[in-house]
């Protein structure tokens, strides 16, 4: 077996993907140094709840992230840097789970939770939501229970927006989601329905079905309405996280104005150090930096929601065309 890959799924001996993702864990915890170590630190990540009066979100104090947070992904810097997902580039000692013989399965260098993998293509190719997304509804149901799958965007989130990747986050890890299995639907059709998410200072649309052929078709629908609105023929700006429970998928998607707020670009004590992925515009906001930490407050916190989302009457009409 290649030295990358820790074992494969399914296979005859591993049917039980999280089972097997925390047998990984707990191996790379052992035999790679750095991988241990920033667990560790782990233990120490400080948190702090702040009431936005609709809702509420938790700020997280993690220097290990100021990498990912601080990543230059314009076309320039990704192409004089080698890719950090690629096979030949990943560190010695790190391993993964060959996952259908497709993606790898590896376990985050820079954790947010205790349990967080990213799950990168073995073929080097663009961050594409449209084509993979088959691919995203079979991992979420594949590590369920367990596990919440998420996307990030090429240019709202994705620190290797060259390299075809999904993470996976633990299922309890992020509270505001189970807020959003409350909303009335504004939309059904005989096998999906529509739920829209108002009052949270976020765009956020949810797509509930027991079929995943018919909710890949609704969501590239979603896709075509949303560029003929924006005007645009690129992805849309957008985070997506599934999470599969009670044979039935749930896709919440973030759909967004712009990748980082106008104060990420400032200096001195101006600069946020704040760049939302799918993780923050779901209620766990990073912050890398201690002095942001300590001063976010409501205000700075809707404020900078408001300005990287979509505007909610853009949403709408972006689902009552389809």
């Amino acid at each position: 077996m290649t030295h990358y890959i820790y074992t494969d799924f399914p296979s005859q001996r591993h049917r039980i993907l999280p089972e097997l993702c925390f047998n990984l864990l707990t191996a790379q915890k052992k035999d790679w140094s750095q991988l241990a170590g920033v667990c560790r630190a782990l233990a120490d990540v400080r948190h702090r709840s702040i009431d936005c009066g609709g809702y509420k979100v938790v700020l997280q104090y993690n220097p290990v992230r100021a990498v990912s947070s601080g990543a230059a992904v314009d076309a320039e810097s990704i192409r004089k840097r080698p890719c950090f997902l690629c096979r030949e580039n990943l560190p010695p000692d790190q391993q993964g789970i060959l996952y259908r013989h497709r993606y790898l399965i590896l376990c985050n260098p820079a954790p947010i939770f205790d349990r967080h993998f990213t799950v990168a293509t073995l073929e080097h190719q663009p961050q594409e939501i449209t084509s993979s997304l088959p691919w995203l509804l079979k991992l979420a149901a594949d590590a369920s229970p367990d596990y919440t799958v998420f996307y990030n965007g090429p240019a709202c989130g994705a620190s290797a927006p060259d390299h075809l990747h999904f993470q996976m986050i633990p299922s309890d890890a992020l509270p505001f989601l189970a807020e959003l299995k409350e909303l009335p639907p504004v939309k059904e059709t005989d096998t999906v329905q529509y739920l829209i998410g108002n009052g949270f200072d976020r765009s956020v649309l949810v797509m509930e079905s027991e079929n995943a052929g018919a909710l890949n078709d609704h969501f590239s629908g979603l896709l075509r309405g949303a560029r003929q609105v924006l005007q645009t023929s690129d992805e849309p700006l957008m985070n997506v996280l599934c999470a599969y429970e009670k044979d039935r998928w749930r896709l919440m998607i973030f759909l967004r104005a712009k990748h980082r707020p106008d104060a990420y670009f400032d200096s001195g004590e101006n600069r946020i150090f704040v760049s939302p992925g799918a993780i923050d515009m779901a209620g766990v906001i990073i912050t890398p930096g201690r002095m942001d930490y300590e001063r976010l407050d409501r205000d700075t916190v809707r404020n900078i929601y408001r300005e990287v989302s979509l505007d909610e009457k853009t949403l709408n009409k972006i689902v009552n065309d389809l």
